[in-house]
Order: structure tokens, then C-alpha cells, then sequence
């Protein structure tokens, strides 16, 4: 479920910790490499195992945060999971570098993420994906309809990642979700002070997966 390598089973039991998870146990069972995935990580549902990674997640660089969610196995080349997992991702990170923000930011994000819709960009105008920078915005200042500077700093913050999005290509959502992380990533920084790493170039590995990659243009093909 990580590198694809078999498994070795041994006969003694050893500590591990899970790739996905993060929690330790003990286990006889390992790849060569020493990956390692918890019964609760294997059997969980592609939802409920984007939860269990960012919440055991330590990170605090986005960019390669948001890599390690969209390598999980059995998540879709393009859908609705990842209008969660931007949000999921940014206010992970943010956590990680010591921001304080409530207890329950992660599970709000993450139900709020999962109410915006497949195919969005074309039938309303507006990405998941950026919606998703909004939405981790909104939690991360508290904002309601009512409050007007956090209002406007999460409506800002869509907007910036919608801008980031007007590519003339069709929809993907591998890169919808990198650049809506970089546009929330420099707009954290100079809006809020959250001072979060920017994501590093990445090659994507989903490219034969697209029927409708972008090829050359898109900044993060081969």
C-alpha cells in the first residue's frame, strides 16, 4: 500500500509505526523497505484514511504534506476528496508550526471540504480545491457570515486561488490542489503572518492517469 514491494512476515513481533497514521505497534508483518500499514490504516475507507493521515501528521511543509495524501491508495485521479483535503492539509501544517487554532479545526474543515460537489469548476465557477483555501482560512480566523474581516480574508483567499487556476486547460485535480495549497501557503504568510514552507517543484506521477493532462502546460508535468 505504499511502495508496492511484498510484504515479509517474520516470526518475532517488532514496534512499528504506520506510514499512514503515524501510531506505533507491534507487528511481524513489513515490506523490505520497512513501510509498514496498520489493520485500521488497511481496511479504512480512502476518507477515513485521509483522516487518520492528517491527523497523526507532523508535518508543517504543505506542499509535501499534500503529496503524501494524494499518493494514498484508492484515491481518485480527479473527485470531491480533494475539496477536503486542501483545507485538511493547510490547517494540518499550520497546527504542526505551533498556530493555535481550535481543538476541532481539522474535523471542521474536513466536513465542510466534503460538502462542495464534483465538478464545480465547470458547472459553477468556482474550484473545491480553492474553495478549500477559503474554507481553511474561514477556520483558521474563526470567521462566520457575520464577521467582516474574516469574512473577507476567507473570501480573499479563494479568490486567490481561483486566480492562480485560470489556465485555459481542462479540470485537474492533482494540479487544482497544488496550486490552491501555494496560493493559501502565500496568502497565510501575507495576510495572517502564518509563516508556512512553499512548496517545492514537484514532477507529478498522475500524468498517465489524465485523459486530459495538460501536458507541457501544466507546471508540473514531466
Amino acid at each position: 500500500m505504499v511502495c508496492g514491494a511484498a510484504l515479509l512476515y517474520e516470526n518475532d513481533q517488532t514496534v512499528r509505526i504506520c506510514h499512514y497514521c503515524g501510531r506505533s505497534h507491534p507487528t511481524a508483518m513489513s515490506c523490505p523497505s520497512g513501510h509498514y500499514v496498520c489493520d485500521a490504516c488497511h481496511t479504512a475507507s480512502t476518507a477515513d484514511l485521509v483522516r487518520r493521515l492528517l491527523e497523526g501528521a507532523t508535518e508543517t511543509h504543505p506542499g509535501a504534506l499534500l503529496e503524501r495524501v494524494m499518493a494514498l491508495p484508492g484515491l481518485p485521479m480527479h473527485g470531491p476528496e480533494h475539496h477536503a483535503i486542501v483545507p485538511g492539509v493547510v490547517v494540518v501544517a499550520a497546527r504542526n508550526g505551533g498556530f493555535a487554532m481550535p481543538a476541532d479545526a481539522l474535523d471542521t474543515v474536513l466536513r465542510r471540504g466534503a460538502k462542495v460537489p464534483g465538478g464545480w469548476c465547470g458547472y459553477y465557477g468556482a474550484c473545491g480545491a480553492a474553495v478549500g483555501a477559503g474554507i481553511a482560512v474561514s477556520a483558521l480566523t474563526r470567521a462566520t457570515p457575520v464577521k467582516g474581516e474574516q469574512r473577507t480574508l476567507a473570501l480573499s483567499a479563494t479568490a486567490r486561488a481561483l486566480e492562480s487556476m485560470l489556465d485555459g486547460q481542462p479540470r485537474c485535480c492533482k494540479r487544482a490542489s497544488r496550486l490552491a495549497i501555494s496560493a493559501a501557503v502565500e496568502f497565510l504568510r501575507e495576510r495572517i503572518r502564518i509563516d508556512l514552507p512553499a512548496p517545492d517543484a514537484v514532477v507529478c506521477s498522475s500524468s498517465s492517469r489524465n485523459r486530459e493532462c495538460a501536458g507541457a502546460d501544466c507546471p508540473y508535468h514531466a
